[in-house]
């Protein structure tokens, strides 16, 4: 069975059911795209590509959230092609964005491109200049003709291994590489994800992550037709201008499994105020889902107790652990039961170990992520000698299972990261090297942080997220989740750097530079080398709203920061 396969099934037996709905930025008109309907402009829009490139091309997806996107995906399932994920140029930062965007172009060798009319107007320039894009067949979804053509077409004869699609990485630690998807990742991963939110014909979801990344993807487009139940969907944009909207599209809609990143509880929390939330009825969410970023105890508290009035759950909080090479989901807790944490000794942390809270030690309390299912299995790893971790130490995960990806595509080089081998171990048994670090504990896996932003200082490590925790605690000008923590040489020596912004652009500058060192001395025990103070927006983040310390640092280096201030520690 495959998404195409799933799709003609479900137009034939709940036709007139929707698939899923698009609501506009504060508008509660939902436009909802039933499955007969998305099955038929999958079939034309798959005609429109087979006349122009064959099966297993390429298509790039150039569109903005919402019911289109959902129609191309769909579309290149029925054609055999291979969807190609790309967030559109950034207009506010559009020379980053659109060398992005045409390095994804250049890597997938992509011979069409699926968009709007008025983008493809825009792209003109661009396609003159770009002979990869030049030569590419450009269709508008929007064009009238394609939109009244009626075509029926059988689903493609998909062998489980051919891939479906190709899911870029968001880069935040390296250029985004294309992880090649395969029918049996999609439907296998698609399972777990069902099963482990316990979604049904019955359940209503709320998505408002990007389409263009695994978590938007598999969650918003692909489980209604793999359950054959509805998705609201709302742009990502939206949330992040006035994150009420998501939260009145839960409440007024009744919603029962929505969710993302830390930051977006975090901008509920200070965007929302007290009169707003007692509109509010969210009684209906059964799993507020937390991914795709360091998840914080502080914020799952701070959150359940803010809308607890508005019939909010804190059970309902569902922290969970992915990557787009795993196809989306890797471990999650049972449903149900109230997040997970564990107390460790901050030092012992630093050192790569996990301990109890020693007296006068200062306290770090992790967040579970639950367990993988039956199928797959995560193990802890010295990532240098590829030895299983003893108990209560910190390594790579590594994870295995039929929803891991085959490679990225076209890279020579994916065995570093996929098919590794335990030195401990004879089954054969291959891994996917995640990057990440983190423990298990009692069958719950903890992630730490990433292995390339390890800051190492005196034989201690240091995570970045706790260094840019302490300073948006240390002064309320410095915004939240807008911080970027790094490693710099200091005299041959490894120092820290801190990159923040501020909401106001007159602020003292020095009073918050003094505010942040003294707090991360005194949390974190650091002694900052190098303060750099910006304006809003500087600090560089994915389309998926991941800090990307390393092109941070580069930023740095270059002198392209444009600062409202900087410090720097003399050396003696």
């Amino acid at each position: 069975m495959n998404f195409a396969e799933l799709l003609a099934q479900r137009a034939q037996e709940i036709p007139e059911e929707g698939a899923f709905g698009f609501l506009h930025d504060g508008v509660d008109d939902v436009k909802t795209v039933s499955f007969a309907a998305l099955h038929a402009d999958a079939c034309a829009l798959a005609a429109e590509l087979l006349a122009h490139v064959p099966p297993g091309a390429r298509a790039l997806l150039l569109l903005p959230p919402g019911p289109d996107y959902g129609r191309a995906v769909y579309a290149c399932f029925q054609a055999g092609v291979i969807g190609v994920s790309a967030p559109p140029p950034h207009p506010k930062q559009l020379e980053r964005t659109l060398s992005r965007l045409l390095r994804i172009v250049d890597d997938a060798g992509v011979e069409a491109v699926l968009t709007l009319e008025a983008m493809k107007a825009g792209a003109e320039g661009l396609r003159g200049e770009h002979p990869r894009l030049g030569d590419a067949t450009w269709i508008a979804l929007d064009d009238p003709d394609l939109r009244e053509r009626r075509v029926t077409l059988p689903p493609p004869a998909a062998a489980p291994g051919d891939v479906a699609f190709l899911q870029y990485t968001s880069g935040s630690t390296m250029a985004p590489r294309g992880v090649m998807l395969t029918h049996a990742n999609l439907i296998d991963n698609s399972t777990f994800i069902s099963r482990s939110f316990g979604i049904t014909a019955e359940t209503r979801g709320f998505n408002w992550l990007p389409p263009y990344h695994d978590m938007g993807l598999i969650g918003g487009i692909l489980q209604p037709v793999f359950v054959g139940g509805t998705s609201i969907l709302m742009s990502p944009l939206a949330v992040i201008k006035r994150p009420l909207w998501w939260l009145e599209g839960i409440s007024r809609h009744r919603a029962t499994v929505s969710g993302g990143p830390n930051f977006a509880y975090d901008l509920c929390l200070r965007r929302i105020g007290e009169e707003e939330r007692e509109g509010l009825d969210l009684s209906s969410w059964e799993v507020a889902f937390d991914g795709a970023e360091p998840i914080r105890a502080e914020t799952i508290n701070a959150f359940s107790e803010a809308f607890a009035p508005a019939g909010f759950r804190r059970s309902a909080f569902y922290p969970c652990y992915g990557l787009a090479e795993a196809t989306l989901m890797v471990t999650g807790p049972e449903l149900g039961s109230p997040p997970a944490t564990l107390s460790v000794d901050a030092a012992a942390l630093n050192a790569g170990r996990i301990e109890s809270v020693t007296k006068g030690g200062r306290e770090v309390v992790l967040v579970g992520c639950g367990r993988p299912d039956d199928s797959h299995e995560v193990a802890i790893v010295d990532p240098d000698t590829r030895r299983r971790c003893g108990p209560g130490e910190i390594g790579e995960i590594w994870v295995s299972g039929p929803s891991v990806s085959p490679g990225y595509w076209g890279d020579a080089e994916a065995g570093r990261v996929f098919g590794a081998l335990l030195a401990d171990d004879e089954s054969g048994r291959e891994y996917l090297r995640s990057g990440d670090l983190g423990t298990v504990q009692d069958g719950e896996l903890y992630v730490i942080g990433r292995i390339k932003e390890l800051i190492i200082l005196n034989g201690r490590n240091f995570h970045p997220h706790d260094i840019e925790v302490s300073a948006e605690a240390a002064n309320r000008l410095v915004r939240q989740h807008c911080s970027a923590a790094f490693s710099i040489d200091v005299d041959g020596s490894e120092g820290v750097a801190l990159v923040i912004e501020v909401d106001d652009a007159g602020a003292d500058a020095d009073a918050v530079i003094g505010d942040v060192r003294r707090r991360v001395a005194s949390d974190v025990e650091v002694q900052l080398q190098q303060v750099v103070v910006c304006s809003r927006g500087a600090v560089p983040k994915t389309t998926s709203g991941k800090i990307q310390r390393l092109l941070c640092r580069e930023m740095v280096d270059r002198g392209e920061m444009e600062p409202l201030a900087s410090w720097k520690r003399a050396l003696c």
